[in-house]
């Protein structure tokens, strides 16, 4: 576990990157447009965290989480991930951005988030000549800059 994580996490943030604007059928939500830029989702796991969030990560898998629809695209890089011990809606909000997606990741969200993924704001798509991904590093709302997820 990383430093400042407690045993107890229950919480998690992906960061991710959408390198272009993007519509997608997600589950029962249908046709949804996704806006390219920062987002960030807060899901949680009170068994087998490590087993979810590498789910999360993989491209190739059935579609059973409303996230899957989207980490299984090609267009969407995980940037990071964070564990918490505060409780999932509490997190969420703390995050900052809007909601894009209504009911997105909160179809058992009692605290009334709205939506578990929220749009942090547009950037320029990285130039693969001059850094990729690494690039992403750099961006003012990635982790290493203090993104709200860290």
């Amino acid at each position: 576990m990383g430093a400042g994580v407690q045993q107890d996490a229950t919480t998690y943030c992906l960061t991710l990157f959408l390198t272009e604007a993007m519509r997608v059928r997600v589950g029962r939500l249908g046709m949804v447009g996704f806006p390219a830029g920062w987002w960030v989702y807060t899901g949680s796991a009170r068994r087998n965290m490590d087993a979810r969030i590498a789910r999360h990560l993989r491209r190739d898998k059935p579609r059973r989480w409303h996230l899957d629809y989207l980490t299984g695209d090609r267009r969407v890089i995980v940037v990071s991930v964070t564990r918490h011990a505060e409780p999932e809606c509490r997190r969420n909000r703390r995050n900052g951005g809007i909601v894009v997606v209504s009911g997105f990741g909160a179809s058992d969200c009692v605290a009334g988030c709205g939506s578990h993924l929220r749009w942090l704001g547009a950037a320029p798509v990285p130039d693969a000549a001059s850094g990729g991904a690494d690039s992403l590093r750099q961006h003012p709302q990635s982790p290493e800059r203090g993104h709200p997820c860290t």
